[in-house]
C-alpha cells in the first residue's frame, strides 16, 4: 500500500538549504508538516502511517520519510505511541535520512516523555526450574550474551566471589580477590592458595576475569574483562588472552566470572552458548512474574553518514527511552603498546589511548553527523556508553536527558588521532542527569571527552560513578601541540557528588595530556561543585581527589569551583602549572557568594523530575503522563501546592506513567474529592503489570462499592474502608516493602496486601464505562527516595543510645511510631549518597515542661557536633517555643509549642543551604552544610529531661 503523508498545514519554503555542511543552517519559520504514526498495535504490512492505521516500526516510518525529504519546508514528525518496542537488530539511519533545508526529521513520543521505549533485546519466556532457586530457558545456541535485565534492573554475570551491594559505594564491584604474583606479565594471574578453592573448573569455557590490572602495586586506573584460556591449579595460575591493559602484578583486584558453577545467588545469570540455555536466579518471586530481557544488540540506534563530507544531519529524537543493550565478552581500554593498531598513524603512541575498534560503540551511535539532536529522552541499562560519538560529529545537541545504569559512560565523544583533523567539535550537552554510570567498566564517566574541541557542557548533575564525572583527555608529549584538539571546551553549572567510588589516583573532574607549553590549550571549568569523592576500602591506590589536573594539563581556567569531602585532597596537580584560578575552594580568599548555586545542576526544564524518585505536580501539564483513556487535561480550578492538577472529568479518563525499572519505595499522591458526588469513580493505582493490568493495588472512590467511604482494590476485589469521604484534598500512599505494600488514606492504614513487593506503574482516573461520571482532581505525585512509617519496627534506623523502640500509643501515619520515652534515646540512619532534597518528619510534642528532644538532618555522623542542623524542643533554651540548632548553638524560634503532631522540614534543594521549617514556618536558613546523608532523632543528653515524644512519617523526596 502506498504510504500516506498526513499534512496538517501549508508549509513555508525554507530560506536556506543545508545538505550536510558543518555549520548550523538558517531556518525558515516552520509550520506543522508531514505527520506519521507508529504504534505497538500497528502493522507494517497493512498500516499506512496515519493516526488510525499506524505502522509497527520506526524502520517502516524511516523508509517512508525518505520519499518526503526533497523540498522539505517544515519538519517531518514520526509520532511514536507509548509502549515497548523490542529490537533484535540496530535501527540504522544514514545521510539518506537527513532533514533538508534546515528542517528536522523528528522521531518523537506521542505520549509522556520516555513512554515510547526501545529495548535492544527480547523478553525471555519458557522458563523451567533448574535447581534450587535457579531457572533456565533455551534462547538458542551460539549467541553472545554478556548482560541481562530483570524488570529493568541489570543482572550480574555469575561470579566468585559473589558481588555484594554496598550502599556507601554502590558503584564498586567488590568484594575482590587480589593477585599474588607473576610481576610484569600481562597474561599470567597467580592466585593465593585458598583464593579460588571453591571453584572446580569443571567447565571453564567462557570464563573470564574482571580485573583492575596494575602497572605496579595497587594501581586502579582501568578495568579489563579478559577471557581465561587455561587454568593451572597446581601452580595456581590463570592464563588470560588477550593481554590486560597493564601488567597484572601482585595486588591486582579481580574476580572470576562466567561459569555455571558460580551461579549461586539471586540476581546472577549464566548463558551456555553450546546448549543455548540461559540460567537465571531471579531476585524477586516467581520468574514468570518478571520481565527478563536478553539483549541482542550493542547499538540500538545508529546514525552514520557515509563520510566527513556526506554526513547524516538534522535528525531529532525527542522524548524516547532507549535501553537494554549488550556488553562484550572481552573488554580492554585501548591497545597495550605504541603501534599495536598496525594502522600506521603519525602518533603511534595514541594507540594506547583510543578505544579498540570493536569497543567503539554505544546504545546510540553517531559517526559522520551534523546537527543531530537527542532531547527529553531516557537512556538506561546500556552495555557500553549511552551515547557514543565517533570521530566526525559536529553541532550535536544532547539536552534534557536522563542517563542511568550505564555500562560505560553516559556520553562518550571520541576525536581522531592527533594531527588527523579536529572533527569532533561544537557539541552541546545540557540539562541532563547522569547516575549509576560505569556499571560494567570501572573507568566509566558521566561525560568522557577524548581529543575533542569547543564543546559546551552546562547544567548537569552527575553522581554514582566508579571513577570520573567529567573527564577531558588527549595524550602527553604530542608535538607540535597544535595537533592536539582538546581545547576551548566549556564545563559550567555542574553538580557532582558520590563519584570515584572504586578507583584511585583520580578525581571526578579530571584531565590528562592536553598541553605542557605556552600557548596553552585552555578549557574553562566554571560554577562547579564536587562533593564526596571516596573509594571503596578495597582500593589501595592513591585516594581520589575532587579535581585532578594530571600530566600535561597546564593553562586550564577554573572559576567559582567548590570541592568538599574528598578522600584525598580537594585539588591535585601533577607535572602541570600556569592555571588560572578565580574563587576556587582550594585557594585563598574563596567565598560562597561567588557560587551561583541556583544555576548549578539541573534546571526546572528537566523533564524527568527526581529521576528514579519521580516528582510529578502537573506544572508542565501532562508531560510525564500518557493518556490511557479519554482526553485528559490539567486545570487550575482546584490546585494542590499552588500547581495545576489533573482534572478527571466525565466517564473514562485515565493517565499513567510506566517506569522502566521496578522499585520498592513509598509513593504518595493527592486526590481532591467532592463528597457530594454520589456518582463517581476516581481511583489511583500503584502496582506492576501495566496501567490496565489485572494486578491492582488501588485507592479512591468507587460508587458501586460505596458512596460514603473510600475504597481499596487488590487485584479484582474492591473493598470499602472505614475512612469516610469528605470534601477536600486527601493523601493516598503506597509503601512497598519486602512482604508486600502498606496502603494509606490520610495516614490511616487501610490495607496491607502481600504478594506484590514492587511497582513500575502509577495511574489514576476512571477506567469504567458506566453512569458514574463525576469530576475529581489529582496532584503532587511523589516517589520518595526514602521513607519510614515505623510500621515494621525501626526499619532502616538503628539504636545509637538507649533501648530504642516503636509504640502503638500514637502514630501520625499507620499505627506505630518511634517512641522517645527515656533519657538518652537516639535512632539514626545513613541514606545512600548525598542528597539535595527535602526531608520531612513528624514530631509529637506532649508539652512537657522539662524536655529535650531533637531531630537532625545533615551531612555528619549522628553524634558529630559541628554539622548539626536540628529542630525540636529544648526547655533549657525556651520553655514555650520550639528551637533550632546549627552546629553547637541552639536558638529559640518564634513558633509556639503546642501539644500534638508537628511537621519538621529540611529543604536542601537549593544546593546552597538548609531551609529549616516547623509547621510551614521557616525558622532558619544556615549555610555551610549544603546536602545531607544522615537523619537522627531522639534525646542525646543525659540530663534527666525527657518527655513522651514520638517521631513518625519520615519522607525524603524532591518535593
Amino acid at each position: 500500500m502506498r504510504a500516506i503523508a498526513v499534512w496538517t498545514s501549508t508549509a513555508v519554503v525554507a530560506a536556506a538549504a543545508l545538505t550536510g555542511g558543518f555549520g548550523a543552517a538558517p531556518r525558515a519559520h516552520a509550520q506543522a508538516g508531514v505527520q506519521y504514526y507508529v504504534s505497538t498495535t500497528g502493522s507494517d504490512a497493512t498500516g499506512d502511517g496515519s493516526v488510525t492505521k499506524p505502522w509497527a516500526s520506526v524502520q517502516k516510518a524511516r523508509d517512508a520519510v525518505r520519499g518526503q525529504l526533497a523540498g522539505m519546508s517544515s519538519d517531518i514528525t514520526v509520532n511514536i505511541a507509548p509502549g515497548d518496542y523490542y529490537q533484535t537488530s540496530t535501527i540504522s539511519f544514514t545521510d539518506a535520512d537527513s532533514g533538508q533545508n534546515g528542517f528536522n526529521v523528528v522521531y518523537k513520543s506521542s505520549g509522556a516523555v520516555g513512554s515510547a521505549r526501545f529495548f535492544g533485546g527480547q523478553p525471555v519466556t519458557g522458563w523451567n526450574v533448574y535447581q534450587g532457586g535457579i531457572y533456565r530457558a533455551n534462547i538458542g545456541a551460539g549467541k553472545s550474551l554478556n548482560t541481562l535485565y530483570e524488570s529493568g534492573t541489570r543482572a550480574t554475570l555469575a561470579r566468585y566471589p559473589n558481588y555484594q551491594y554496598d550502599s556507601a559505594y554502590p558503584m564498586a564491584q567488590a568484594p575482590y580477590l587480589k593477585s599474588t604474583g607473576t610481576v610484569g606479565s600481562f597474561t599470567q594471574l597467580t592466585y593465593g592458595a585458598t583464593d579460588l578453592a571453591p571453584i572446580t573448573w569443571a567447565n571453564p569455557a567462557g570464563a573470564s576475569v574482571g580485573i583492575w590490572s596494575s602497572i605496579n602495586n595497587n594501581v586502579a586506573w582501568f578495568t579489563d574483562k579478559t577471557p581465561i584460556t587455561a587454568v593451572d591449579t597446581v601452580n595456581r595460575v590463570l592464563t588470560l588472552n588477550p593481554k590486560t591493559r597493564y601488567s597484572i602484578g601482585s595486588t591486582s583486584r579481580y574476580y572470576v566470572q562466567g561459569m555455571l558453577e558460580l551461579l549461586d545467588q539471586p540476581g546472577e545469570f549464566y548463558y551456555d552458548p553450546a546448549s543455548g540455555y540461559l540460567y537465571y536466579y531471579p531476585r524477586t518471586g516467581d520468574i514468570n512474574a518478571q520481565t527478563i530481557i536478553a539483549p541482542s544488540v550493542q547499538k540500538l540506534v545508529s546514525v552514520t553518514g557515509a563520510s566527513d563530507t556526506a554526513r547524516a544531519h538534522h535528525i531529532k529524537f525527542d522524548g524516547l527511552t532507549f535501553g537494554m543493550t549488550d556488553f562484550t565478552s572481552w573488554f580492554r581500554h585501548a591497545h597495550v603498546s605504541d603501534g599495536d593498531s598496525g594502522e600506521g598513524h603519525l602518533y603511534r603512541q595514541y594507540d594506547r589511548q583510543i578505544n579498540l575498534p570493536q569497543n567503539r560503540t554505544g546504545m546510540v551511535f553517531l559517526e559522520n553527523t551534523n546537527n543531530i539532536t537527542i532531547t527529553n529522552s531516557h537512556l538506561t541499562n546500556s552495555g557500553f556508553s549511552g551515547i557514543y560519538m565517533l570521530f566526525a560529529n559536529q553541532n550535536t545537541t544532547i539536552s534534557n536527558n536522563w542517563f542511568d545504569h550505564i555500562g560505560h559512560s553516559g556520553v562518550y565523544i571520541e576525536g581522531r588521532y592527533p594531527g588527523e583533523g579536529d572533527v569532533a567539535t561544537q557539541n552541546t550537552i545540557s540539562n541532563s542527569l547522569f547516575a549509576q554510570v560505569g556499571e560494567l567498566v570501572g573507568h566509566g564517566s558521566g561525560v568522557y571527552l577524548i581529543n575533542t574541541s569547543s564543546n559546551t557542557l552546562t547544567n548537569l548533575e552527575i553522581y554514582d560513578s566508579p571513577r570520573y564525572a567529567v573527564v577531558l583527555d588527549a595524550y602527553v608529549n604530542i608535538e607540535p601541540q597544535t595537533n592536539v584538539y582538546a581545547k576551548n571546551n566549556l564545563v559550567r553549572g555542574v553538580r557532582v557528588h558520590d563519584a570515584a567510588q572504586d578507583s584511585g589516583d583520580t578525581a571526578p573532574i579530571y584531565s590528562w595530556g592536553l598541553s605542557d607549553s605556552a600557548p596553552y590549550l585552555s578549557n574553562k571549568w566554571e560554577q562547579i561543585t564536587v562533593n564526596h569523592s571516596w573509594a571503596h576500602p578495597s582500593m589501595r591506590d592513591l585516594p581520589p581527589n575532587g579535581v585532578f589536573m594530571d600530566d600535561d594539563t597546564s593553562g586550564q581556567v577554573f572559576t567559582n569551583v567548590q570541592v568538599s569531602d574528598s578522600q584525598g585532597v580537594n585539588q591535585r596537580v601533577n607535572s602541570s602549572g600556569s592555571f588560572v584560578y578565580t574563587n576556587v575552594s582550594w585557594g585563598a580568599g574563596f567565598t560562597e557568594s561567588g557560587m551561583d548555586y541556583a544555576n548549578i545542576g539541573l534546571t526546572s526544564a528537566f523533564p524527568y523530575p527526581g529521576g528514579e524518585s519521580f516528582v510529578g505536580d502537573f506544572r508542565n501539564g501532562l508531560t510525564n503522563w500518557s493518556a490511557g483513556k479519554g482526553s485528559p487535561s490539567t486545570s487550575t480550578a482546584v490546585q494542590h501546592s499552588d500547581t495545576p492538577s489533573f482534572a478527571q472529568s466525565g466517564d473514562m479518563s485515565v493517565i499513567y506513567n510506566e517506569f522502566t525499572r521496578s522499585q520498592r519505595k513509598r509513593v504518595s499522591l493527592w486526590f481532591y474529592d467532592d463528597a457530594a458526588q454520589t456518582s463517581l469513580n476516581a481511583v489511583a493505582r500503584v502496582d506492576s503489570g501495566g496501567w490496565n493490568g489485572a494486578g491492582w493495588r488501588g485507592l479512591g472512590v468507587k460508587a458501586s462499592t460505596s458512596t460514603s467511604k473510600y475504597v481499596y482494590r487488590v487485584d479484582g476485589t474492591v473493598t470499602a474502608t472505614n475512612v469516610p469521604r469528605t470534601t477536600g484534598w486527601h493523601e493516598l500512599s503506597w509503601d512497598y516493602h519486602a512482604a508486600g505494600v502498606d496502603m494509606f488514606i490520610d495516614g490511616k492504614l487501610v490495607a496491607a496486601p502481600a504478594g506484590l513487593t514492587q511497582f513500575n506503574t502509577i495511574a489514576m482516573g476512571d477506567w469504567w464505562a458506566d453512569t458514574a461520571a463525576g469530576t475529581a482532581y489529582w496532584g503532587d505525585v511523589v516517589v520518595d527516595t526514602h521513607a519510614e512509617d515505623f510500621e515494621h519496627g525501626l526499619g532502616a534506623f538503628t539504636a545509637k543510645k538507649g533501648a530504642a523502640s516503636t509504640s502503638t500509643t500514637r502514630a501520625k501515619s499507620g499505627s506505630s511510631s518511634y517512641a522517645l520515652n527515656e533519657d538518652t534515646d537516639v535512632v539514626a540512619t545513613t541514606i545512600r549518597g548525598k542528597h539535595y532534597e527535602v526531608a520531612e518528619l513528624w514530631f509529637y510534642d506532649d508539652g512537657a515542661a522539662n524536655a529535650l528532644q531533637m531531630a537532625r538532618v545533615d551531612d555528619g555522623t549522628w553524634d558529630s557536633s559541628t554539622s548539626w542542623r536540628g529542630l525540636g524542643v529544648d526547655t533549657g533554651v525556651s520553655a514555650g517555643n520550639y528551637v533550632y540548632r546549627v552546629g553547637a548553638t541552639t536558638t529559640a524560634t518564634s513558633v509556639a509549642r503546642t501539644t500534638g503532631w508537628h511537621r519538621l522540614t529540611w529543604d536542601y534543594r537549593s544546593g546552597a543551604k538548609a531551609v529549616m521549617s516547623i509547621d510551614g514556618t521557616v525558622v532558619a536558613q544556615p549555610t555551610g552544610v549544603r546536602q545531607f546523608n544522615m537523619i537522627a532523632m531522639g534525646d542525646w543528653w543525659a540530663d534527666g529531661r525527657t518527655g513522651a515524644a514520638s517521631w513518625d512519617h519520615l519522607t525524603v523526596s524532591g518535593k
